[in-house]
């Protein structure tokens, strides 16, 4: 799937069409169908974008985006970054840092991002912001990700696809 507005030194981020995942689930029927791409920021350093614009029935306060939505996209943005800077499948432990300068208002594009922190060992800090277009900061997430552990998710009788479970470690 191509995007037209990605510029050349963007690649879109491959996310299969029964990924049923209400953050970046491309064909979800009620989800937010966040698509992401991998590129480098001005500072030269790796990151996973993606522009979203908050529909009228995502609203929490009036003309704004429902806080709970405003921090799946950066959670979202947050798993993406991990994944594809971190080059496996990852899952989010510990405390998660959110904070809130202003929500993104409904109907206008904004921009999330996210990089990684700390690589360090088994385990990766992450850091996602949104932003409005004129580059005011919205939100910030800060998060720890660990490998994902197939024999977790066998005890979990969690159903992945093929597609993730070929991507985590035995």
């Amino acid at each position: 799937m191509t995007d037209a507005r990605i510029v050349p030194g963007m690649v879109e981020l491959e996310n299969p069409a029964d990924n049923p995942c209400f953050g970046c689930g491309p064909d979800h029927p009620r989800g937010l169908r966040l698509r992401f791409r991998e590129e480098a920021a001005d500072d030269g350093v790796r990151e996973v974008r993606c522009d979203f614009t908050p529909r009228p029935d995502e609203i929490g306060w009036p003309t704004l985006f429902h806080h709970g939505l405003h921090f799946t996209v950066l959670y979202e943005a947050s798993y993406w970054a991990a994944l594809t800077l971190g080059g496996k499948v990852w899952v989010s432990y510990g405390p998660l840092t959110y904070t809130a300068d202003r929500l993104p208002r409904v109907g206008v594009a904004h921009t999330v991002r996210a990089r990684l922190l700390e690589n360090e060992g088994p385990k990766l800090r992450v850091l996602a912001s949104s932003s409005t277009r004129e580059g005011k900061l919205c939100g910030r997430l800060e998060s720890g990700w660990r490998p994902a552990s197939r024999a977790v998710v066998a005890r979990a009788s969690i159903p992945l696809q093929a597609y993730l479970l070929s991507e985590i470690d035995p």
